[in-house]
């Protein structure tokens, strides 16, 4: 069999199980292990799987840029962020990191709320402007264009600072055993300073991010307190996740 007839084998297992392994690849198409390494390493680097141990799984297929994001399953990300709306109490020190999802938790939080907002998000700030009993602050740093957000070694101080009662994570892709993961290494390290200095995280996840991975770990995925998902996931998706100490709803 050519190379390139066992690439396309992997990558059409991936889409329908999920999950490829390396020693059931190596016994199908009757080739040595480290062939299947070499195979999975190629896909890899063309960003068309992300590897992980014993094979490999899908990388998340959403667009990087928030122009693009916005516009993707408005009504699923508006019913998790009603959900969110739940954790937040008068008094709280609450992070509310970047993305539409989160775009629209902070839509959504009531105008009676009496609460401290920490963002890096130009987008969520600006929205948040408007809400007179919310005390907000805005991490410093580079702003990252694509994604509207700010990053670098400023925001990871100012994090440094804070002990915040809530989290709301914006995830770009999840994995039982991975966990969260993203894309780009700088956002990657004010993500996971929020996770470090928050006492309850919660992530928000729409069924697309699910079973994905990037290349950056944010933190384990026990590490979450919570995980608000939406009634597209299976149950089947849904068996890996639990027994593992979070919250899933």
């Amino acid at each position: 069999m050519l190379r390139e007839e066992r690439l396309q084998i992997i990558l059409k297992m991936l889409e329908t199980n999920e999950r490829v392994s390396s020693v059931a690849l190596a016994e199908m198409l009757n080739v040595s292990d480290d062939t299947i390494r070499r195979d999975l390493h190629t896909l890899a680097e063309n960003g068309l799987l992300q590897k992980v141990h014993g094979g490999a799984i899908p990388r998340s297929s959403g667009p990087f840029k928030l122009k693009e994001r916005i516009h993707i399953a408005p009504d699923e990300k508006r019913m998790l962020a009603q959900k969110a709306q739940q954790y937040f109490h008068d008094g709280d020190v609450i992070i509310l990191d970047n993305g539409t999802t989160n775009m629209e938790v902070a839509r959504l939080i009531s105008p009676q709320l009496k609460a401290t907002v920490v963002t890096p998000s130009l987008s969520i700030a600006s929205i948040l402007c408007d809400h007179a009993h919310i005390d907000l602050y805005f991490l410093g740093g580079k702003v990252f264009k694509d994604a509207q957000i700010t990053t670098g070694i400023e925001a990871i101080k100012m994090l440094d600072k804070i002990r915040a009662d809530v989290c709301m994570i914006g995830v770009c892709a999840i994995h039982p055993s991975v966990g969260v993961t993203i894309q780009d290494w700088e956002e990657n390290q004010v993500k996971s300073k929020m996770v470090e200095v928050s006492q309850q995280v919660i992530a928000l996840v729409t069924s697309d991010k699910i079973d994905t991975a990037e290349h950056y770990v944010v933190c384990p995925f026990t590490r979450l307190n919570v995980m608000l998902t939406d009634d597209q996931i299976t149950p089947s998706q849904l068996t890996a996740y639990q027994n593992k100490g979070v919250d899933i709803r």
